[in-house]
């Protein structure tokens, strides 16, 4: 029933402030106690979110050491012979045996060949702790060539957890496993745990995959198969967190029966295939349960109600005669007569009602008569905001004229790079493998002639053409990008191509809670290339800082060198050299949808600051034009230096001076 309908309009004015009245103080009342329950489950919810973020820092804690540990085998594996896999295994050993003692909380450290036979075992013991034959973690290490954390392993030798990186040829092949092997327990695991402990019988774990249990708030419970196993299972494998009640289903030790009912709050690993669990009873983990006193909420609703009769019935009497008279008068303004005024009814809510009305036709007077002005002053503001309309086309004709030369410049780069690396290829590898040839041909004369053919500088042309070889692809596409994430590739990058030139590197790196889709952490690692490689040819530096982080929403990036810097303006006026790298960079940033400022002075280093928002992470209509985008902007030169580096291309590589392994 509206105010305007006919059901309304026929009743009386008193019933009809009877019922307004009554409404009038009843729906508020009902908002109150709308707006009370609401704010009740506002506090569950935020109880909620406080747990599931509780449970998500553990894990974000644990993914940081985990990955230390990675990273950790991941040099082990660096450091390992070139030639791994030949009959000679002693080096590989050795530094196995060295790297022992920089691995604590270690029970073994393992290698393992690609038919996951065990080649050495530090320290040696009179049981191998290796993963066996039908462990499928190691399988998988072998055919992804990305490094893995298995789950809990139990069996007559214990209940341990094996950490696994590939090891790979210098064509790239992946040739074996390094790993380790560790007992959940000594890592003092719990004792994180025990911050996510609510109540008095809630708990918190730390279980795998397969629902087994590696560390627990509870004692005894390390090694035992969790009662949500198989729910627990399916969500570490979807990575997935959740905040939901559990039924009833199972018992632990020191439970209280009566309140069998728990809610259970999940948390994924990012770097192994475990999950944080706190379990506690609903009674105990939500504050607001069972608190709200229904029948005291409609006792005062119904005395309100009453309330609100008594004092319709005295309004009504004061209200019916003056509505009379303000009915005439708006009829007679309706009608367009705006010369009388409207008589004084009083100083009550009527008599304000009716000086309103005529403060109103005076007003309403007044404002046809300032139409003619109101419609010129319009007119001239529409002239001004058409004349800065036209002035914002034109800067953005100008910026459109500035990217399609930038696209130019980048197709040209690229036509470039593809002859550097002909050129390379011809100038370097084929006389390699020419010489190759006659060292083969050679020999063969010497086999004939019945001499001893000299095979050393053969093998020694091989050996340099297949580095060469890898040096080249390694140029192309880094493969620590894929298997470690941006993080890892920015740091190999500073370490390649600023460290072997004397320059200081300080790498601070924020958290971030998972990998970035693949066309964003390309962007972005080509960004920080295209600043270091710029910060390597052209700032004479001696100290460098990366900054890469999360900050108010966004992904935040800022390298600062020491070095000579230069005059940006006098850069960005200058004909025929123009900043083609820094162009890319702002250019990529935009893309992905965020800003880059570079900062430099002449004598005052320079500095790089990206910001791109973390919405840009997540998937949407948006993200197809910008991964596109993202994939033409990074194709400047293979190791992503962009147009400005590409001009100088030959020389660069000539001189880089590392043959990465």
């Amino acid at each position: 029933m509206t105010l305007d309908g006919p059901e309304l309009g026929s009743v009386g004015i008193r019933r009809r402030v009877y019922l307004l009245m009554a409404t009038g103080i009843f729906f508020p009342l009902a908002v109150m106690a709308a707006t009370g329950m609401y704010w009740l489950r506002a506090i569950d919810d935020r109880v909620l979110a406080g747990r599931l973020s509780a449970a998500a820092a553990v894990a974000a804690h644990y993914d940081e050491h985990l990955s230390g540990d990675l990273e950790a085998l991941q040099r082990l594996a660096s450091a390992l012979s070139p030639t791994f896999g030949d009959a000679d295994l002693s080096d590989d050993r050795r530094a196995l045996r060295d790297a022992q003692g920089q691995f604590r909380f270690r029970e073994r450290l393992f290698l393992l060949d690609g038919e996951q036979n065990v080649l050495a075992e530090e320290p040696m013991g009179p049981v191998s702790l290796a993963p066996r034959l039908e462990t499928s973690v190691v399988a998988d290490v072998l055919r992804t060539g990305v490094p893995r954390m298995s789950g809990l392993v139990v069996d007559e030798r214990g209940h341990f957890v094996h950490e696994l990186v590939p090891v790979r040829r210098l064509d790239g092949r992946v040739a074996g496993v390094v790993g380790g092997t560790f007992d959940p327990e000594r890592r003092e695991f719990d004792r994180m745990l025990r911050h996510l402990r609510r109540g008095e019988s809630g708990f918190a774990e730390l279980v795998d995959s397969d629902g087994l249990v590696l560390a627990s708030t509870v004692a005894g419970r390390v090694g035992k198969r969790s009662e949500c196993a198989a729910h627990l299972g399916a969500l570490v494998k979807a990575k997935r967190s959740e905040s939901v009640g559990c039924v009833s289903c199972h018992r632990y030790e020191g439970a209280d029966v009566e309140a069998a009912d728990e809610f259970l709050t999940f948390a994924p690993l990012a770097s192994a295939p475990w999950g944080v669990v706190m379990r506690q009873p609903v009674k105990e983990a939500l504050p607001t349960e069972g608190a709200v006193p229904w029948l005291g909420v409609a006792v005062v609703l119904g005395l309100q109600l009453a309330l609100a009769g008594a004092f319709a019935w005295g309004a009504a009497r004061s209200v019916t005669r003056p509505i009379a008279v303000l009915t005439d008068e708006a009829e007679r303004i309706a009608g367009g007569d705006l010369a009388w005024p409207i008589p004084e009814l009083g100083a009550d809510e009527l008599g304000r009602l009716g000086a309103s009305l005529e403060v109103m036709r005076r007003n309403l007077k007044e404002l046809l008569e300032h139409e003619v002005e109101v419609n010129a002053e319009l007119e001239q503001r529409v002239a001004e905001r058409t004349k800065e309309l036209n002035g914002a086309n034109a800067l953005l004709r100008e910026r459109e004229e500035a990217r399609a030369q930038l696209l130019r410049k980048l197709i040209s780069a690229q036509e470039d790079e593809r002859k550097r690396i002909a050129r390379e290829l011809h100038d370097e590898t084929s006389q390699d493998l020419a010489v190759l040839a006659m060292g083969i041909e050679a020999a063969q004369d010497a086999l004939r002639g019945g001499r001893t053919p000299h095979l050393d500088e053969v093998k020694a042309v091989a050996v340099r053409t297949l580095e060469d070889v890898h040096r080249i692809i390694l140029d192309l596409r880094p493969s620590v990008l894929d298997d470690l994430g941006l993080l890892s590739a920015i740091r190999w990058y500073a370490e390649r191509h600023l460290e072997t030139r004397g320059v200081a590197v300080r790498c601070e790196f924020g958290e971030l809670d998972r990998r970035l889709p693949l066309e964003m952490e390309t962007a972005l690692f080509r960004i920080c290339q295209e600043a270091m490689s710029n910060i390597a040819r052209h700032a004479k530096a001696t100290a460098v800082l990366v900054q890469v982080g999360v900050e108010d929403d966004e992904i935040r990036i800022e390298i600062e060198d020491d070095g000579r810097g230069f005059d940006l303006e006098g850069a960005a006026r200058r004909e025929g050299r123009r900043p083609w790298g820094l162009l890319g960079i702002r250019e990529r940033a935009e893309i992905l949808g965020g800003t880059a400022r570079i900062d430099s002075a002449p004598g005052k280093g320079t500095r790089v600051l990206v910001r791109i928002p973390v919405a840009a992470m997540r998937g949407g209509a948006a993200e197809e034009p910008a991964s596109a985008a993202v994939a033409a902007a990074g194709a400047g030169r293979p190791d992503g230096s962009g147009p400005e580096a590409a001009a100088a291309s030959k020389p660069a590589a000539a001189t880089d001076g590392g043959r990465s392994t």
